[in-house]
């Protein structure tokens, strides 16, 4: 089993997601800062209940302390509200690498282009029903167009997906090809 470092944004539902090597306190930070872009800090940060989240872990209140300026949540193993988030990505997820590479996959960089393409997709391309947006417009106030793109590339898709083209600043779509 691989295991999988997995974080939401309370607020926006924004998802982060790593193919970890091990599941080490100094991993799983090292993990944490690197899904982070240009040394911008969480609001609330919402994650699992295992020992390396845990708040008697020093290492991880260090982090906490110099990368939020909120709060850090735990879900609870019997509170559906806080569980559900997270568990609703981390299933997802899991499904379409299964989909994806099969069940025994270790190749770790197939893991890591599936990985980020569904986060890419779970972020700009899919509205949360609680919210009424997508987690990263909610987020930063905007969505990343390119996400699609980058999806179908990533999948190989192209030859049965249409992929919009750029034509002097506008968005054209191409047709499908089949």
């Amino acid at each position: 089993m691989i295991p999988i470092l997995t974080m939401e944004d309370d607020h926006s539902r924004k998802l982060w997601a790593a193919r970890l090597e091990d599941e080490t306190d100094d991993t799983v930070i090292d993990g944490m800062k690197c899904l982070l872009q240009h040394n911008q800090k969480y609001g609330s940060l919402l994650t699992d209940n295992g020992i390396q989240f845990n708040r008697k872990n020093s290492t991880m209140r260090k982090y906490c302390d110099q990368y939020l300026t909120g709060k850090h949540i735990w879900t609870s193993i019997h509170h559906p509200q806080t569980m559900g988030k997270l568990s609703n990505a981390q299933k997802g997820l899991k499904r379409f690498l299964v989909h994806r590479l099969g069940s025994h996959c270790t190749d770790h960089e197939s893991i890591d282009r599936c990985i980020l393409a569904y986060v890419d997709w779970y972020n700009n391309g899919k509205k949360v029903s609680t919210t009424k947006s997508y987690p990263e417009e909610r987020y930063s106030g905007q969505r990343d167009e390119g996400w699609y793109i980058r999806l179908v590339k990533t999948l190989k898709l192209e030859h049965i997906l249409p992929v919009p083209v750029v034509e002097r600043g506008r968005h054209m779509s191409l047709g499908s090809t089949y």
